[in-house]
This record gives structure tokens, sequence and C-alpha cells, in this order.
């Protein structure tokens, strides 16, 4: 199981198509590419996508020096059909991490932020 960790006020939203390059991939799978575009107002350090049914998150999809600014946007190429889990990790090392999402229901998902207290 993977392990949950307390969690800041975020969610993923669907949106419109678009393109990306490919940062996940899968020699013999049929691939999915998705962009993630964080619509906060703050830096996401990790960024971790893993299938619904596996029990650790596997690599954090940016560069190890990267980070995902306001406004920035990242294109993952997906190479497994059904339902994942995403794990953000917010630059104040606050978690979120959302379970059973449909990825291939879109192509852009914009991470959003309710930073009510």
């Amino acid at each position: 199981m993977k392990k949950l960790l307390p969690f800041f006020a975020m969610f993923i939203a669907v949106m419109a198509i678009v393109g990306g390059t490919v940062v996940m991939t899968s020699a013999t799978s049929p691939k999915t590419t998705i962009t993630l575009q964080n619509k906060t107002t703050f830096n996401i350090d990790e960024i971790y996508l893993s299938p619904d049914e596996e029990n650790d998150w596997g690599h954090d999809i940016l560069d190890p020096d990267e980070v995902l600014t306001p406004g920035e946007k990242v294109a993952v190429s997906i190479s497994h059909d059904g339902l994942w889990d995403v794990k953000l990790v917010a630059q104040d090392g606050s978690t979120c991490e959302i379970e059973n999402v449909n990825l291939e229901s879109a192509k852009l998902w914009l991470i959003t932020a309710s930073c009510g207290k």
C-alpha cells in the first residue's frame, strides 16, 4: 500500500486536449500523452503517477533539479490503461494524493489549489 501523508488542499481538474513531450514511456504498450499544468501560486517540487494496483510510487516524473512553477506545464506519456494514483509534493513539503484517477479521460489536467485555512 502507498504511504499516505498529510496533504494540502489541492486537486486536479480535467480540461481540454493539448500535446507535449514524452516523459514516462513503455516500449510495448500503447501510450497516451497527458499534460499537467500548475495553476497554483506555488511551486510543485515532485509529481508521482502510479497505476492504482501498484504498492509504491516509483520515480518523480520531474527531473531532480526541476520544479513545476505556477503556469508551467509538463507532459507525461502513460502506457497503462485504467486508473492511476497521483501524488503531488508542494514547495513546503506538503503532499496531496488522489486515488483512482482516469488519466486518459482528458489530455490536460490542471493542478489547482484552495488555500483557505
